[in-house]
């Protein structure tokens, strides 16, 4: 009888550090993850654009001020005049924004700067945000502003829509929102040309 606990209690043992156990290195020997600088340096983005702040537009953007993911100035989203715009609302946790970013990020490269991109990263952290924007092929240089209360959702009457994109003329009138992922280069040209009248 006593063999049998000894062996249950070895059991036990067993099976407890088996569901403990990471298979990651833990502790003060392993390798620290990227930091927080090194992560903003590897996303590269642009800058943020300038914005007017204060300025509101009827029918355009939410009279919002974000602060930017990368580098540059905390953009007013209803400030943005003068360049056609497109705003992509996006999140590293999600599965069709990462399907769809690689084509925003070739149309952005080939458009520049008859169209200007901003990202609206939501209900995210900056790190995994920024790790996720270094991992786009081609890379996702477009800049992005943070978003951590979706703000911008609701402000647009798009509830949890994530990934959206809205088109938003050189006047700061926003004239056409798609919530849904795009699924080539082509059909993201096409609205742009349709939405804002710019052709590749």
């Amino acid at each position: 009888m006593t063999a049998r606990i000894a062996a249950l209690v070895a059991l036990v043992v067993l099976a407890a550090g088996a569901c403990t156990g990471s298979g990651s290195p833990s502790g003060p020997g392993a390798p620290a993850g990227p930091t927080h600088a090194q992560l903003l340096a590897r996303a590269a983005l642009d800058p943020c654009p300038p914005s007017t702040a204060g300025l509101h537009v009827a029918h355009g953007l939410p009279n919002l001020t974000l602060s930017c993911l990368g580098s540059g100035p905390a953009v007013h989203l209803a400030g943005l005049r003068g360049v056609p715009t497109v705003v992509n609302i996006w999140g590293s946790w999600c599965g069709p924004c990462q399907a769809e970013a690689k084509y925003l990020a070739a149309v952005y490269d080939a458009m520049k700067p008859r169209v200007r991109f901003l990202g609206v990263d939501t209900e995210d952290s900056n790190d995994s945000a920024l790790d996720f924007a270094a991992h786009v092929d081609p890379p996702m240089r477009y800049p992005s502003v943070v978003d951590e209360q979706k703000q911008v959702l609701i402000g647009l009457d798009l509830i949890s829509a994530v990934p959206s994109t809205v088109f938003v003329d050189a006047s700061g009138r926003v004239v056409h929102k798609a919530a849904v992922a795009y699924g080539s280069v082509a059909q993201l040209r096409a609205d742009i040309a349709r939405y804002l009248g710019v052709r590749s």
